[in-house]
């Protein structure tokens, strides 16, 4: 079984000669609350006659916070006193078991031994210990004694009561299940042996945190959510429920929550292995290789011979193109480790996320050869065909995992996922394989199909590369085999509407589950193309930004153009992305705006490097990535330009893009306008501010008081004419108004609040051309004070001026590119005019996202047929005709 978290901490046993105190000591300590106990504890070692578990209590409560030298004296003491003390013995072994000193455990457990030979916990050092050894045999047969141990003092009506131990005998009985393919073992584990140690000890949460573990293990999440849950309501500082709590977020991909608990458990246990890992794997995620170095090694510290940590380090090194730096790890984990199944099958898994396939099934592969009855490198390598797209192994070998393994739910999701696909129909074209339902989906697939073939033939034109096999491509039904799909597990966020992983794109059905969501999935399938043709091209070692402002760019819309007022804070902030924090944004799925800003920016890096060095820039530093995942490297070969200067030049080029606007204003409530008014009265913007509330509140004396109080000292001051102009149109003074707002136009001609309330009023008058005129100068010079594209939508509408509206809605389609109603009008504007080949364009795409639509499909016929493009035509009416 795989150690994802720290070793479980050996909490004394209760032994018959502990001191009266000792019960309220153990409390303490199982409860968290560790500074009472240790001053406790600490004062029966002080005694005349201290106890020996006074010393085992002591160590237990150094251990739990991570002083570990000082758990070690505090043994070393007790057997000073007590030489030959199995319990002191055994607990020290335990505690030098999990920090790597193998020897010295060995030969304090076989020490307890000679005194007791059915010593509980040494017992259990040496059989971990043999296993970790590789030497399955002898390990083996240690486990199996605790099984026998446990069963027969059941059948003798001598129940083990003492929870510590049933814990180590749950531990033994699932290591036991697991080499001789008991599945029912664990389940009585989980449900009779774990059970029990909380209910002889209520105080006793290592049980629950152990069972949180098994289910994880299993991506059970919602259980073991409960399990580690129940853990931490007895005791909330501990530590290995803590990391289990973030092991499960960042199962979901938040990140934050998941380093957040980390933390917790770091304040509690600077020394945590499972906390560093855990929050190694969070910057690992985010493509922060050198600060999950740090993290790990600092885990590597504590114990070198944790294979979960050592498997980490190893994958960095690979990751970097250490070739030495790799074998070297090899090397010294096969120095402790004959059979390192663990350690192979953690290399798979993180080969497995960084899109190495090759290199993962390899891993996975000797996990298997070293320990054949191990679970976990089965499902790695059945998942890994999985996400590949070769569905016949990936069935058979997932197949298999479940048999030794029935428990996993990622396994069963998959094999689900694939008995659904076995049922799809399959459309095969020159260069995809289509799977989908053909009740639900028979039309989707044969358009998709069409638009498949164009994309890849531009992307071959545009890339110089073909892909050498089929793409997959799988449409499905139903969300929650989609997400089955791409996340082994249901949740998958319903923002999401396709995926890549270079040979399989998975894409759900608009009309999924029944229903019918409305988007334009050519633009998808666009995107996702692009990622295959990246993905494979450079053997996955295309970076995140680049693959994803690459599809962007593929998608052709301006549907990132909200973006671009945040962005321009950001970069007055100093707080935009860059080449080394841009990768971790694609990954904070809990920050929406950071997504929304990694996209943005990726596409602007790849404008960049189109802008300055040509579209050969994009097919060179392709062609690098073929050979290197380091993008310094990268640059440097490809565009001849260090990351330093190329961020710099990033920066000025975006820097253009991006208009001046006013800065943003804090939100204020109306009690902090007075406040704020009355702190500095001066301030005439907070004042016209206050104004504008005033008014909004009927206020209309105290608003007009204070806006004469600004015009007397800024006649033209925006705002401030705004709301006065406002206040003179209830009073039904348009001309007044009209007048006022003239004036500060012309003081303030690039104000677009002031822009937006002319052009209304002009709008309000039915002056169109005069309306049409400022809305025009407001998109142009304060494109973000308002929503100029729909002002100008209604001007040309009731103007009657369908070219100048056709012209605007063209604009408004590229942001809004699933908008069905907008290109259903922008369509017949342009059958109306004539204007054939862009009406055949949009309604295609108003068809694409409703494929149902009676009204698009004829759009489209009407011109294809104007444009004698009859053949296509026929293709239409014969594919809904059947």
């Amino acid at each position: 079984m795989m150690n994802l978290l720290q070793p479980l901490i050996p909490l004394a046993l209760l032994w018959t000669a502990a001191p009266v105190d000792y019960p309220a000591l153990k409390q303490r300590l199982y409860r968290g609350n560790y500074a009472e106990a240790v001053a406790g504890f600490e004062e029966l070692t002080r005694g005349a006659d201290p106890p020996a578990a006074a010393f085992a209590g002591l160590a237990a409560c150094r251990q739990a916070v991570g002083e570990y030298r000082q758990a070690l004296a505090a043994l070393d003491a007790g057997l000073k006193r007590y030489p030959g003390n199995a319990e002191l013995l055994a607990q020290r072994a335990d505690l030098l078991y999990s920090l790597g000193r193998w020897e010295e455990a060995i030969r304090d457990a076989e020490a307890a031994l000679q005194t007791a030979a059915d010593h509980v916990l040494a017992r259990w050092v040496r059989a971990r210990i043999r296993r970790d050894q590789g030497d399955l045999a002898a390990a083996d047969t240690e486990m199996r004694w605790f099984v026998r141990t446990y069963t027969e003092a059941a059948a003798a009506h001598k129940e083990i009561r003492d929870p510590a131990q049933l814990l180590i005998i749950a531990q033994a009985g699932v290591e036991n299940a697991t080499t001789h393919n008991k599945p029912d073992q664990i389940k009585f584990v989980l449900h009779e042996v774990l059970r029990d140690a909380i209910r002889y000890d209520p105080d006793f949460w290592p049980a629950e945190a152990y069972a949180g573990r098994l289910l994880w293990e299993k991506h059970n999440r919602a259980e073991a959510a409960n399990a580690f849950d129940a853990a931490l309501k007895i005791n909330p500082k501990a530590g290995d429920a803590l990391v289990g709590k973030g092991w499960l977020a960042l199962a979901r991909m938040d990140g934050a929550e998941a380093e957040r608990q980390a933390d917790l458990a770091l304040k509690i246990n600077p020394q945590h292995t499972g906390a560093l890992r855990l929050k190694a794997d969070v910057r690992l995620a985010e493509a922060d290789r050198a600060a999950a170095e740090k993290l790990l090694q600092a885990a590597r510290a504590v114990n070198p011979r944790e294979e979960a940590t050592l498997a980490r380090l190893a994958a960095l090194r690979q990751l970097a193109d250490d070739d030495a730096g790799f074998a070297a790890i090899v090397k010294e984990v096969l120095a402790f480790d004959s059979k390192p199944a663990e350690f192979y099958t953690v290399l798979g898994s993180i080969f497995s996320e960084a899109r190495m396939y090759a290199r993962a099934a390899e891993c996975f592969e000797k996990a298997i050869a070293y320990r054949p009855t191990q679970p976990a490198a089965k499902a790695g390598l059945g998942l890994l065909y999985y996400t590949q797209g070769r569905e016949a192994e990936a069935l058979a070998t997932l197949r298999a995992a479940r048999q030794v393994d029935p428990f996993n739910v990622k396994v069963d999701n998959a094999i689900r996922v694939l008995e659904e696909l076995a049922t799809y129909a399959t459309l095969e074209t020159p260069h995809f394989v289509i799977r989908f339902d053909q009740n639900n989906d028979g039309l989707l697939a044969n358009f998709l199909a069409d638009v498949l073939e164009e994309t890849f033939a531009e992307f071959s034109r545009l890339y110089g590369f073909t892909p050498a096999e089929k793409i997959i491509v799988e449409i499905f039904a139903r969300r929650q085999m989609f997400s089955g799909r791409i996340a082994m597990l249901p949740g998958l966020p319903g923002a999401v509407q396709g995926a890549c992983t270079g040979p399989l794109i998975a894409l759900p059905s608009p009309r999924a589950d029944g229903g019918q969501r409305l988007y334009n999935w050519a633009i998808v399938a666009r995107h996702e193309l692009t990622h295959a043709f990246n993905l494979l091209q450079t053997a996955h070692r295309v970076p995140t930004w680049l693959t994803e402002g690459l599809a962007v760019r593929a998608e052709q819309t301006q549907r990132l153009e909200h973006v671009r007022p945040i962005l321009r804070d950001r970069l007055a902030a100093g707080t935009a992305l860059n080449l080394e924090t841009i990768t971790r944004a694609y990954k904070r799925f809990t920050q929406p705006t950071d997504i929304a800003l990694a996209y943005y920016q990726g596409w602007l890096y790849v404008e960049y490097i189109i802008h300055t060095y040509g579209e050969r820039g994009i097919a060179q530093l392709l062609a690098a990535f073929q050979k290197t995942a380091d993008v310094a490297t990268a640059l440097q070969q490809a565009l001849g330009v260090q990351p330093a200067d190329f961020e710099r030049g990033y920066q000025q080029y975006v820097a253009k893009l991006l208009p001046t606007a006013r800065p943003a204003e804090k939100t204020l409530s109306f009690a902090e306008l007075e406040a704020a008014h009355r702190q500095n009265p001066h301030d005439l913007d907070i004042a016209a501010r206050l104004a504008a509330e005033y008014v909004r509140r009927d206020k209309t004396e105290a608003a007009n008081k204070l806006l004469a109080a600004i015009r007397e000292k800024d006649k033209t001051h925006p705002l401030a004419c705004v709301v006065q102009a406002r206040l003179l149109r209830r009073a039904q003074d348009d001309d007044a108004a009209l007048a006022l707002l003239q004036d500060a136009v012309q003081a303030h001609p690039h104000d677009g609040r002031v822009l937006a309330e002319l052009g209304k009023l002009h709008f309000d008058r039915k002056d169109y051309t005069q309306a049409a005129t400022i809305f025009e100068q407001g998109r142009r010079f304060a494109p973000e004070d308002a929503d100029w594209l729909d002002w100008l939508s209604r001007v040309y509408d009731l103007a009657q001026k369908p070219q100048l509206l056709a012209a605007v809605l063209a604009e408004r389609v590229k942001a809004a590119p699933d908008d069905f109603a907008l290109h259903i009008r922008l369509a017949k504007l342009y059958v109306n005019a004539a204007q054939y080949p862009e009406a055949e364009r949009i309604a295609r795409a108003a068809l694409y996202i409703d494929l149902t639509s009676r009204d698009a499909r004829e759009l489209l016929l009407t011109a294809l047929m104007a444009q004698k493009k009859t053949a296509a035509a026929e293709q239409l009416r014969k594919r809904y005709s059947r």
